[in-house]
């Protein structure tokens, strides 16, 4: 909305502000799309999208603003897995060009499918909406990303919202993605018939550059609101106490007049960037050309004061014709553009015939005025010059000097007549601009710090959450205490590398007596990873006492895999513990290691296997063995082998069945107290994987 109402008003009032102190600062247009349409992709048309298209000196990745439309309302469209290839091509702007073709009964559902490079998987990107004009929920593969506005159950409206705070993602692997995005704007159809889109617009970027672009914009659009709007008061409020104090001359009260509508005109404008209701800033827009016709009719008032004393009657017909021109303008702008620009265009000629009158008469200091005046006009004729392409050029330029002279040249006239006066009034502006100054400082401040709270507070929030919903499942799918059984001595340890990990181990006893242990380690961390640990389990407990082992793997892998988890896998080592004898079958997990106490050896018990989940079929093996008291079996997942010290030197199965045969005769938790302290004394407390460990160690016969 932004950009588009800026653009509407490029040859009006903003470049004619930035003429008083610096060039305002605009939101940056966004160009043609980087991305690349590729071929299909999974059966479905998706864009390549990969770090090298965010090379740009923005570092933003232009997607294609057609994505594929279907009106109505349903959140299963929002599943990656969703057949939309039946939806309608539509750009998501839904512009006068594409609104008028489509259903559309205030909400739909658009989805874009992107095939990401390996470049760009897990890595944090920001989502920008530099258009969006309605309220929408925004999903990438299912999960919902974050809300603009709000949409009620019923698929209503009830707020819309847009702002420049940039939302943080991340594709968690490459390949496919789907965003789908639930979009809502019952007042699509009038904001085309102003002349706007009713839809959005979205990009990746860069999210520190665009947290930094956005830090910035609000500074930027906050200084120049508070200091071109002061500025224009300011001269507001001087010349009309000068008038009140002098009413004979009424040169002050025009120009009071003048630069009034033209604060009213700045405050609109800026007002138009920073308010979050796109509605609102519709009306700011309005505001905007209806302030920008009176300023320009009250400086053809300022001038005809100049050189007639009495009001000429072509003055009443430009105000008439100026009023009823903003009444008109504030129902359709659109349709009185040229209108606007005829007016405009006459309203100059009148003031450059009163400019050559005064200079004829050689009214004392009209110079001053004059040349204001006809810079002024040059700016304005320049500028509509350029806009009707006339001419090549800038447009602002003109606006911008010419404007900035003009007020310039008024105040130097007035404050000439007023030189008395003009002593204290100096004074009454040092305060002011000292007082606007700390107040700009100040605010300055309290938005920047606003804002860095608000993102700072709202990251923190989400991975706080996540992570202790992740935390909380893997909590629950662990034995809340570990079997008594008088056969075996039983210890376990568990460290994650991260809060949440894929590590997973359980028990199930079955009624004759039956020990059925698992000890498992599922790819990843997370979420994904808690998952798997969730269908393990789930598997494990249904299996566990009705099967034999390889029977078990069998079936777990068929399970797994046809979840289409994609690259999640699940190693699995499986025990059947009768009395002392154990019959032993593994899944893509390392060896356990047995110590033998009466030849106080320690052997590797080592069963290769694929993990679950990765080829149908295999053809797991078992081994059974008889454990003597005393023996031990320690159990492991990958991450203690794998361990790294400062050296990068790993630890190995070496150094552990030393240890092993070292501590053996200890209880299973003494002899894991020194697993665990090798681990320590090795890496510190520097872990790049999950590590569980288990220890059996068998007691005498009761």
């Amino acid at each position: 909305m932004i950009q588009e109402l800026g653009h509407k008003s490029k040859i009006k009032w903003k470049a004619l502000l930035a003429g008083l102190m610096m060039a305002s600062t605009a939101w940056a247009s966004i160009g043609p799309t980087g991305a690349r349409r590729g071929k299909a992709y999974d059966g479905r048309q998706a864009i390549r999208i990969s770090a090298a298209d965010m090379n740009s000196p923005d570092q933003t990745i232009y997607l294609t603003d057609t994505w594929r439309f279907k009106a109505g309302d349903s959140l299963q469209w929002s599943q990656p897995g969703w057949n939309d290839s039946g939806w309608q091509q539509v750009s998501t702007l839904l512009g006068p060009s594409d609104l008028p073709f489509i259903d559309w009964p205030g909400i739909g559902w658009f989805r874009l499918h992107l095939v990401v490079d390996s470049s760009l998987a897990g890595r944090p990107l920001a989502v920008v909406l530099p258009k969006h004009n309605g309220a929408s929920q925004v999903f990438l593969d299912g999960h919902k990303q974050f809300s603009l506005g709000h949409i009620n159950g019923m698929g209503i409206m009830e707020e819309a919202y847009t702002d420049h705070v940039p939302r943080i993602i991340s594709f968690t692997k490459p390949g496919l993605h789907v965003f789908a995005v639930r979009y809502a704007n019952p007042n699509a159809s009038e904001f085309n018939e102003l002349g706007f889109t009713g839809g959005f617009r979205l990009l990746l970027a860069n999210p520190q550059q665009q947290l930094n672009s956005a830090a910035s914009f609000i500074r930027s659009a906050s200084f120049q609101q508070m200091l071109f709007s002061g500025v224009l008061l300011a001269f507001t409020l001087i010349h009309l106490m000068l008038y009140f104090f002098y009413t004979v001359d009424r040169n002050n009260l025009y120009f009071a007049l003048f630069t009034g509508f033209l604060c009213i005109l700045s405050y609109s404008e800026y007002q138009l960037q920073l308010t979050h209701a796109p509605l609102l800033s519709v009306s700011y827009y309005r505001f905007s050309i209806i302030a920008w016709m009176l300023a320009v009719i009250y400086a053809l008032r300022f001038s005809y004061n100049l050189v007639y004393e009495r009001v000429p009657w072509q003055y009443w017909v430009f105000l008439a014709a100026g009023i009823l021109l903003a009444l008109v303008t504030w129902s359709e702008p659109p349709s009185t553009t040229w209108i606007r620009q005829v007016f405009v265009g006459i309203t100059i000629l009148e003031m450059l015939r009163v400019l050559a009158v005064s200079l004829y008469k050689r009214r004392e200091g009209i110079w001053i005025i004059a040349s204001g005046l006809g810079l002024f006009i040059m700016g304005i004729l320049y500028s509509i010059s350029v806009n009707l392409e006339l001419i090549p050029g800038n447009a602002s330029l003109g606006n911008s000097y010419g404007s900035g002279l003009l007020i310039l040249a008024m105040s130097i006239y007035l404050a000439r007549n007023f030189a008395r006066t003009n002593r204290k009034l100096e004074q009454k502006l040092g305060e002011v601009r000292e007082l606007s100054e700390r107040a700009l400082q100040q605010e300055r401040i309290n938005r920047e710090r606003e804002v860095e709270s608000k993102l700072l507070a709202a990251e923190n929030e989400r991975k706080t959450r996540e992570l202790e919903e992740a935390r909380t499942l893997q909590l629950s799918m662990l034995p809340r205490k570990l079997p008594a059984l008088p056969q075996w001595d039983i210890a376990v340890y568990m460290d994650t590398a991260n809060e949440v990990g894929g590590d997973y181990y359980d028990f199930s006893r079955a009624k004759d007596g039956t020990l059925t242990v698992a000890l498992g380690d599922a790819t990843g961390h997370g979420m994904k990873a808690g998952i798997m640990v969730a269908t393990a389990k789930s598997y494990f407990h249904t299996l566990a006492n009705e099967h034999d082992n390889l029977e078990i793997l069998r079936r777990m892998s068929s399970g797994i895999r046809n979840m289409d988890l994609k690259t999640m896998y699940m190693g699995l080592m499986l025990l059947k513990c009768s009395g002392h004898h154990v019959r032993l079958a593994t899944a893509g997990m390392p060896p356990a290691l047995w110590y033998r106490s009466q030849e106080q050896l320690v052997e590797d018990i080592l069963l290769k296997g694929m993990p679950l989940g990765t080829k149908a079929d295999f053809p797991y093996k078992e081994r059974a063995v008889y454990l003597n008291p005393g023996d031990v079996l320690l159990l492991m997942s990958d991450g203690l082998m794998e361990l790294f010290n400062r050296d990068r030197e790993i630890l190995g199965l070496e150094r552990i069945r030393e240890v092993l045969a070292g501590g053996a005769d200890g209880s299973a938790q003494e002899v894991l107290n020194r697993i665990t302290r090798l681990a320590g004394q090795w890496a510190g407390n520097e872990r790049e994987d999950d590590m569980t460990l288990m220890v059996l160690k068998a007691r005498p016969a009761p």
